[in-house]
Order: structure tokens, then C-alpha cells, then sequence
């Protein structure tokens, strides 16, 4: 029997979300901002002022109270489900994770998770916290592929610590 999941999207569901990223010297604000929009429309920035190269900015810039329903549909579209799943949940403490995505990526209207290393172009930091999150990090990703083959947080499927696949399935 295939079972339809109940669809999370994020909203009203408990979780706060918030972005950080860090403006460089280099970094275009117009297109880190589209980036941010790509992947979650509701967010609102101040005024950036256009800097001449060689830019001295170096800023943090920081979105509140964020949807994840753009996001979520992002992963469920882009098949990463179990991706998202472990690298949500690798710095998972209480009610509180953080993890990172490309911010190339998001340009892309795409999702890449991040590891240790910044990649190029840089990352945006997701932070949720609210009761039940691991709970609610396994629904939120849950797939009709986990009937066959169970997943939960921090099982033996999971990536590895330095982001590689722990097994290949064939």
C-alpha cells in the first residue's frame, strides 16, 4: 500500500527559522539577496548601497522568522530528501540545529548542502529551533522510499561525518 504522507511546508508548525550570511568585499548584494528569495520569497533585507570595486564591506546579514515551504518543496523536488534529513540533523542539540547551504546554489534556484569547508561564492546558515525538532526533521523529510528501506536521525544510513555517503545502494 503507498501512503501520502502529510505534507509539511513549515508554516505554523512550531519552527522558527532564521539566515545568516556574511557580506565580502567581492559579493554582490543584489544577487546574495536574490539568492535568499529563491529560496525563501518572504524574506526582507535593508537597502543594500551598490559598492564600487574594491568594495571594504563586510557585514552580516540576518532574516527572521522565515518560511521553510519554499525550501521544503526545493529538497522534495530535487529528490534529497534523505540528504537533507542528515545534514539538518548533523548539528542537531535539544530543539536547536543549524546546518549550511550554497549560496551559488540558491542563486541557482537550487539546494547544496554545505560541509566544514565554505565553498565558493559562500553559504547561507539556517538556524531552526522549536519543540520536537528532530521529530518533525524526519516527517518534514519523509519519503515513500523509507517503507522500504526505514531511516531515522543518526542511524547507521547516515552520511558520514565529513559529508560522504556511509552506503551505495544498488
Amino acid at each position: 500500500m503507498d501512503i501520502k504522507p502529510l505534507t509539511y511546508n513549515g508554516r505554523d508548525e512550531g519552527i522558527s527559522v532564521s539566515l545568516t550570511t556574511i557580506l565580502k568585499p567581492g559579493d554582490d548584494g543584489s544577487k546574495i539577496s536574490e539568492a535568499v528569495v529563491n529560496l525563501f520569497p518572504e524574506a526582507s533585507f535593508d537597502s543594500m548601497e551598490e559598492e564600487s570595486f574594491p568594495s571594504l564591506q563586510n557585514m552580516t546579514i540576518e532574516c527572521l522568522n522565515l518560511s521553510l515551504e519554499t525550501f521544503l518543496a526545493q529538497i522534495r523536488q530535487q529528490a534529497i530528501l534523505d540528504t537533507a534529513m542528515d545534514a539538518m540533523a548533523k548539528n542537531l542539540d535539544g530543539n536547536t540545529t543549524q546546518f549550511s547551504i550554497s549560496r551559488l546554489a540558491a542563486f541557482a534556484n537550487k539546494i547544496a548542502f554545505t560541509n566544514e569547508e565554505t565553498p565558493l561564492g559562500g553559504c547561507f546558515k539556517i538556524r531552526l529551533e522549536g519543540s520536537g525538532l528532530g521529530d518533525w526533521i524526519e516527517a518534514a523529510t519523509w519519503h515513500n522510499g523509507r517503507q522500504e528501506i526505514p531511516r531515522q536521525l543518526h542511524d547507521e544510513l547516515a552520511m558520514l561525518q565529513d559529508g560522504e555517503a556511509s552506503t551505495w545502494h544498488q
